[in-house]
């Protein structure tokens, strides 16, 4: 059997072990404050916004049209409904326009959101997102994808 004396050493020594364990514990560095790699997040400037508004020849994916790739226009400016980072576009293809509407990344290198084109009569308008990424002021690549798919398809746009 154990003393009081060993019992009462040994329960100092188990509060003197969990204290020393706490300052230890609590001078464990936290991560850094901030965006990765110190990127500074400023919202799009209109300089970013001008790689993006204007005229673009199109040319685009789809495996329903044994026609393609398909060809048309887009045309983008600034959308003076939203918060200034924001941009509203018009797809012009066969069957209708397509309206877009999304935003600016921060960098203002990718314009993304979501797209819709009335009823074609048919019954079947096409709603959808997208993403396009200007890789030099003359050049736009991204993707599309409708709603209720899950493969989204390339486009690439040339500035007119």
């Amino acid at each position: 059997m154990m003393s009081n004396a060993c019992r009462t050493l040994q329960a100092v020594l188990l509060l003197v072990g969990i204290a020393g364990a706490v300052p230890a514990a609590a001078q464990v560095p936290r991560p850094p404050m901030g965006g990765p790699g110190d990127v500074i997040l400023n919202p799009p400037t209109t300089r970013g916004m001008q790689d993006f508004v204007g005229s673009w020849r199109l040319t685009w994916q789809d495996p329903g049209n044994p026609d393609c790739p398909c060809r048309g226009s887009l045309f983008i400016d600034v959308d003076d409904n939203a918060d200034g980072t924001s941009l509203a576009g018009r797809w012009k293809m066969k069957g209708g326009d397509a309206v877009l509407h999304g935003s600016l990344s921060y960098q203002a290198k990718v314009w993304s959101g979501s797209f819709a084109q009335a009823d074609d009569g048919l019954g079947y308008p096409m709603k959808g997102h997208f993403r396009l990424e200007s890789r030099d002021p003359r050049t736009l690549t991204g993707s599309y994808q409708r709603d209720g798919t899950a493969i989204g398809l390339s486009w690439t746009a040339i500035r007119e």
